[in-house]
């Protein structure tokens, strides 16, 4: 079950089929687009804040991923529409593919876990050179 459903997903940009170029009956299709979009943000929200969010889901996130995938929809609308721009005579210029911006980052940074201070262990084995019997040395290390 994704955190976000399509119907609002639907609701929230105001997507119809023929707005990503599918049939205008053509619900079904849309259905499946959209709950992979959610489903990929739902990805990047959890790999972003290092979390799972094993247990209920903050209404915030959700919205995020609501607004996250709004943004991957115009990206696709736009990336259909106008693929390519002309900025002036010299210049053109494609469709950014930025979605996952700093205003939505900023929303979960209450929902991030810090990782950078957990440590592993580090095993290895140091190879000191012979010893009196011509036989190698070996050390364990854990650190």
């Amino acid at each position: 079950m994704t955190w976000v459903d399509a119907d609002e997903v639907i609701e929230f940009t105001g997507l119809k089929p023929s707005m990503l170029k599918l049939q205008s009956n053509d619900d079904g299709k849309l259905y499946v687009i959209i709950e992979a979009w959610t489903k990929q943000s739902e990805d990047l929200i959890k790999s972003y804040c290092n979390n799972d969010f094993k247990k209920e889901v903050p209404l915030t996130v959700k919205n995020v991923c609501l607004r996250l995938t709004a943004n991957m929809v115009t990206q696709a609308i736009a990336r259909r529409d106008t693929p390519i721009t002309k900025v002036n005579d010299w210049n053109i210029s494609t469709v950014g593919s930025r979605i996952f911006t700093n205003d939505l980052k900023e929303d979960l940074e209450p929902f991030k876990i810090d990782i950078s201070h957990t440590s592993d262990k580090i095993e290895f084995f140091a190879i000191t050179g012979s010893d009196i019997h011509g036989e190698s040395n070996h050390k364990r290390r854990r650190f």
